[in-house]
């Protein structure tokens, strides 16, 4: 008998009516066009092409071309069976769209003209294809505008050997208004320049829609027309009067590029925005006389030269920071900083690589950063450890041997996946109070991460080493046992992060993830931190996953429950992603949540889509979960303020955001096990006037059944939902636990 899922897999094999193939095919060119229009502005939104085109239409000749310009690109892109995701997303097609549009501006309507325009078109497709392909494969930089140029030359050139005739950018233009100011003319001819159109209405219109797109990217772009009104202030050279808008439309895109779009909007990108805009400035000065040579304009050279100049000597720094790179430009400057800002905030790892602790158990931080005894100037990070006993000593007895410490000859293991760089295994142990100083680092293993980034474990047991040099080990291997060898009055361990593959090299300031530090103050707490930098004293472990906890929250990807809520029943479906990344989605809300689960812990991720989605609630409600199943457990979580707010709030919480740091609001959660049930409850550490946390949540799994009924607290505003299934019983439990949440 068929399982479920092979149930599922035939029937959406099957092909879908006539009907919705042709509503497909439609949607699919739809997409192409509305997001040709929006690359331009670094946008894939349908809503921003859509103003863009509209904006375009002002011209209703231009607005025409730019139109059959998209529909032939793409139509050419199925006919050369390129890709469809790239097709769809307009970056196949943009290229295309400019070269129209700068024939419908720039030449007459004659034959010689539309077939030369047309052949442009197509060839810009095949030009984007091959840069896409040739410049993502050896420099990992998208063509950007590139395809257009080069296509665009060449139907320049091909023009002056038909003798097409030409018009230029006067008819294009319309007669300024005496009240606005010659710097406010600047601005919108530089926005409407973008599209051939240097006119103050299709600016006014493509201002619109870059608000629309970004808030963020609004202000980079007053930024950059500030700095190409004092470049052309200071240029005598002036060509045809269209010097201005030239730099103005340059300056614009690489401000916004620089400060919003490849790196993370902060002040720092603010600064480098600034910098590369002036050598963009630098770059179309400098191009004028070599382009009036042979007639060609600048058009959007100087920003393409720039910008792929900055991005790739940039991937040479040391410290991805101040400021940092973006992972995906594909978002608007706003998701870029959101994001960053989340992850920062909730895991604060200074390093890709998560490093957690060194052995299994219990051990106390008896020496930590700028410790009193040996961690000190370049080797300042760095940490030691000692096991204490149920009376709150390190050794037994008067602690005369090595053998009476706790820690000694206890497993040693890998902080994170690696390879063994070097190891030493042959020191003795030094008598207690009798630190060898000769050997400084007594038995070792050290182990390569990743570029610049080594972690050593030290003074180990004599013939205690498990693994040799070239070895990989993974996150939890046995590496040795701890010993007092080296420089150690007692039995201890010693770790620290640096960046050389040299045994005594100076340390890297570091952390620890996901362990959990027990108070040594006598209070019963146990919190489980993302990132935390062990002090003296602190009492740290790994967290210790229970497999029965699978049972409370089996999310594997097919699978598929509803939430009722207020606004009725939302399905949500784990899938997976062409990434391999798991989703939470819900199809009539238009939502998704990227989550991670693992043997330890389950993480969700931003929630994206339509708000009223049951999916934030339950962000809010799971963000973080460690599958531990012992005594009460307490961890933090960041909940985004932005994300809680109005949309007129949400506009002007963009604006300052590059500027103000972190606005993300503190919740604690807390476990609570009670038979079959697990609850999990937060509560904000932000108040209202009231006293009342901001936001208070609760979520209840069932064993057997996972997620029953999350309720959510945000101000006012109250969230409720309980799951449903299909089965009467089902809905009959659900119900009751409806009722049972009402009554607490």
């Amino acid at each position: 008998m068929p399982s479920a899922s092979t149930d599922r897999g035939r029937a959406s094999a099957t092909p879908p009516p006539a009907g919705e193939r042709l509503r497909e095919r439609v949607r699919f060119v739809v997409d192409g066009v509305l997001r040709s229009y929006a690359q331009i502005l670094f946008s894939g939104s349908r809503g921003v092409g859509l103003v863009l085109l509209l904006a375009t239409f002002l011209a209703p000749r231009a607005g025409a071309y730019g139109v059959l310009a998209v529909l032939a690109a793409i139509a050419s892109a199925r006919l050369f069976r390129l890709s469809p995701e790239l097709t769809r997303s307009g970056l196949l097609s943009y290229s295309s769209m400019l070269v129209g549009l700068g024939a419908a501006v720039l030449f007459q309507p004659t034959i010689d003209a539309i077939v030369v325009t047309l052949v442009g078109v197509v060839t810009a497709v095949l030009m984007t294809a091959a840069l896409h392909a040739a410049m993502s494969a050896y420099f990992n930089l998208p063509p950007l505008t590139l395809p257009f140029l080069l296509v665009f030359y060449l139907v320049l050139g091909a023009a002056r050997v038909l003798d097409i005739p030409l018009e230029g950018l006067a008819h294009a233009r319309i007669p300024t208004p005496e009240w606005l100011p010659a710097a406010g003319v600047t601005y919108l001819e530089s926005l409407g320049a973008l599209f051939f159109l240097p006119r103050i209405d299709v600016g006014a219109i493509v201002l619109l829609a870059l608000i629309l797109h970004s808030r963020i990217a609004w202000l980079l772009s007053l930024v950059g027309v500030a700095l190409a009104l004092l470049v052309a202030g200071r240029v005598v050279l002036v060509l045809d009067g269209t010097l201005p808008f030239v730099l103005g439309y340059n300056f614009v895109l690489m401000a916004i590029a620089v400060g919003g779009v490849w790196f993370v909007p902060s002040r720092s990108s603010l600064l480098l925005a600034i910098g590369a805009t002036l050598v963009c400035g630098m770059v179309t000065v400098g191009l004028v006389p070599l382009l009036t040579v042979g007639g060609l304009p600048l058009l959007i050279l100087p920003f393409n030269l720039t910008i792929i100049l900055l991005l790739y000597a940039m991937r040479l720094r040391l410290v991805d920071d101040s400021p940092k790179a973006v992972d995906d430009p594909s978002g608007s400057p706003e998701e870029h900083l959101r994001l960053h800002a989340t992850r920062v905030a909730r895991f604060g790892a200074h390093f890709r690589i998560r490093f957690h602790a060194p052995f299994m158990g219990r051990w106390r931080c008896t020496q930590g950063f700028d410790g009193e005894f040996t961690h000190r100037e370049a080797w300042r990070h760095a940490w030691d450890f000692e096991v204490t006993g149920p009376d709150g000593q390190v050794h037994r007895g008067s602690g005369e041997q090595p053998q009476d410490y706790y820690c000694y000859r206890l497993p040693v293991v890998a902080a994170a996946d690696g390879t063994v760089v070097e190891i030493v295994d042959s020191v003795a142990d030094s008598p207690i109070g009798e630190p060898n100083l000769r050997d400084n680092w007594g038995n070792l293993v050290l182990v390569a991460h990743a570029p610049g980034l080594y972690s050593l474990v030290c003074h180990l047991a004599p013939g205690s080493v498990e693994v040799r040099p070239g070895q990989l080990v993974r996150r939890g291997d046995r590496l040795g046992l701890c010993g007092s060898s080296g420089r150690s009055p007692v039995p201890h361990l010693h770790f620290q992060l640096q960046s050389s593959p040299h045994v005594g090299a100076p340390t890297l300031a570091g952390e620890l993830h996901d362990v959990v530090v027990e108070a040594d103050d006598g209070i019963d707490e146990r919190r489980w931190h993302a990132t935390y930098t062990p002090k003296r004293g602190d009492v740290v472990r790994n967290l210790e996953p229970a497999r029965a906890f699978a049972r409370f929250l089996p999310l594997r990807a097919g699978d598929e429950f509803t939430l009722r809520g207020d606004h009725g029943d939302e399905a949500i479906a784990v899938k997976v992603d062409l990434r391999g990344q798991l989703l939470l989605c819900s199809r009539a809300r238009k939502a998704e949540t990227h989550f991670e689960r693992n043997a330890e812990m389950l993480i969700l991720y931003e929630t994206r889509g339509d708000r009223r989605s049951l999916l934030w609630a339950l962000q809010i409600a799971l963000a973080r979960l460690p599958f531990e199943l012992g005594d009460e457990l307490r961890w933090s979580d960041h909940v985004q303020r932005r994300d809680l707010m109005s949309w007129p709030a949400q506009l002007a919480h963009d604006v300052v955001a590059p500027f103000i740091g972190d606005t993300s609001l503190v919740v604690d959660y807390e476990l609570d096990r009670r038979g079959h049930e697990l609850r999990i409850c937060g509560r904000s550490r932000a108040t209202g006037r009231d006293k009342a946390p901001l936001i208070t949540s609760e979520a209840l799994l069932v064993e057997d059944r996972g997620i029953t009924r999350i309720e959510v607290t945000v101000g006012e505003r109250r969230i409720v939902a309980t799951r449903v299934d299909d089965d009467s019983d089902d809905d009959a439990t659900a119900a009751a636990v409806a009722m049972e949440g009402a009554g607490r």
